[in-house]
């Protein structure tokens, strides 16, 4: 059984109430919690005052904690479901512009071979536009898969 179970059956809660009181039925402090995340404790605190929502990776993470629905977690507030998507937004977005960035690499490289014109400060440029943004995107792939191998784990 939910160690969370009458918070929801009172008032509405907004996902940072809901987690205050399920970590403190719990019985666990916001360090503890956070370890148990694999999140700082800021990051909890950020939570329980509303000044930030937690990821995808986390919400589950918190499900599997609790013994709670993510539907028990995340029903009644509003603003989590907005960040949900535009989570996923920002992610198609980078597969954008990942893909923009490489057909640029494929245009400056085809005027280099076939038209001997090698635009070098265009191509440094738009590499390492490329570099960078390759790697905000497998950080965060990495550390969605890890947060959600870590909860697994504790099944």
């Amino acid at each position: 059984m939910s160690v969370c179970k009458s918070a929801q059956k009172g008032a509405k809660m907004n996902i940072g109430e809901k987690i205050k009181d399920c970590r403190m039925k719990a019985g666990l402090s916001q360090e503890q919690l956070a370890e148990k995340l694999h999140v700082s404790r800021q990051a909890v605190t950020k939570w329980e005052n509303g000044r930030g929502i937690p990821d995808i990776a986390n919400l589950i993470a918190l499900s599997d904690e609790f013994d709670m629905s993510l539907d028990e977690l995340l029903k009644e507030d509003g603003t989590v479901k907005k960040k949900i998507i535009s989570d996923s937004d920002s992610k198609k977005w980078h597969i954008l512009v990942i893909v923009y960035l490489a057909a640029i690499v494929a245009y400056i490289a085809y005027f280099a071979f076939w038209h001997r014109i090698l635009m070098v400060g265009f191509l440094i440029a738009t590499l390492f536009m490329l570099f960078f943004e390759v790697r905000i995107f497998v950080k965060e792939k990495i550390s969605g898969q890890k947060q959600i191998g870590d909860a697994d784990k504790g099944r």
